[in-house]
């Protein structure tokens, strides 16, 4: 069978590859001033119903299992850094929850199976998922929305999630006042400056900001969730409205 895969496939390949994978997880955190961080914190939160417990909608929640038994689908999982974090608050929360982490690029996979003690590990697109309907009880992706066919993503989301499961993209946004767009484009200007000397993620920085700019995931995602049957979608905005996150629960 042949995969047409989304162009932004192309531009994920050229910006992750096997010279930089190492270094991935220093230059996320430096480069986004350690909101990184933050940002999947947000995503945990979400996980943990927190989001759906202060939204609107809160009346017509069913809540999912939480930090109970159950098993969480990373996409875009990179070099584990997620789902590193949501392995060690399931420890902390002394539940059993496992994580699964797909990614395009092998070469990130293998340093994320050292974060991932008990994760399982799948070289795969998100877009075609190899797993059968209904394996899991939640599913996560930072920074894979702006790459990808998210219509077809969500699709394949719905197929694998449990009933009352629930779904949360996150990714870089292009800020919409003026003053916070005056500095984001004058620190993607300075990023780029400073990439320039490391050979490794010159091209990424090079480009990264127009396909930001040019991306609109969070519309084609909320929108997605809609057509697909998902309820409670929730859209958040984060850091001078650079970082998003999108939710939605299956019934």
């Amino acid at each position: 069978m042949v995969i047409n895969l989304h162009e932004g496939y192309k531009k994920a390949n050229l910006f992750f590859t096997p010279d930089n994978a190492s270094s991935y997880d220093i230059v996320v955190k430096i480069a986004t001033l350690g909101r990184d961080r933050f940002w999947k914190k947000r995503i945990i939160d979400a996980l943990d119903a927190k989001m759906l417990r202060s939204s609107y909608y809160l009346s017509s929640v069913s809540l999912p299992y939480s930090f109970q038994s159950n098993t969480n689908l990373d996409l875009a999982s990179g070099t584990g850094i997620l789902s590193g974090m949501i392995e060690r608050e399931a420890c902390r929360h002394e539940a059993s929850r496992s994580v699964v982490c797909l990614d395009l690029a092998f070469h990130y996979l293998q340093i994320a199976k050292k974060k991932c003690a008990r994760g399982l590990l799948t070289n795969a697109t998100a877009e075609l998922l190899p797993y059968r309907a209904e394996s899991f009880d939640s599913i996560t992706s930072s920074y894979l929305s702006k790459y990808v066919n998210v219509e077809a993503v969500v699709k394949e989301c719905w197929r694998v999630l449990k009933s009352r499961g629930l779904v949360v993209f996150h990714d870089f946004t292009y800020p919409s006042g003026w003053i916070a767009r005056s500095l984001w484009n004058f620190y993607f200007g300075l990023l780029k400056l400073v990439a320039k000397g490391v050979i490794t993620w010159a091209h990424a920085f090079h480009d990264l900001d127009r396909v930001i700019k040019s991306s609109n995931w969070v519309h084609k995602t909320s929108q997605a969730l809609r057509v697909n049957g998902f309820s409670n979608i929730i859209i958040r905005f984060y850091t001078m409205q650079t970082s998003a996150i999108v939710l939605g629960q299956k019934p």
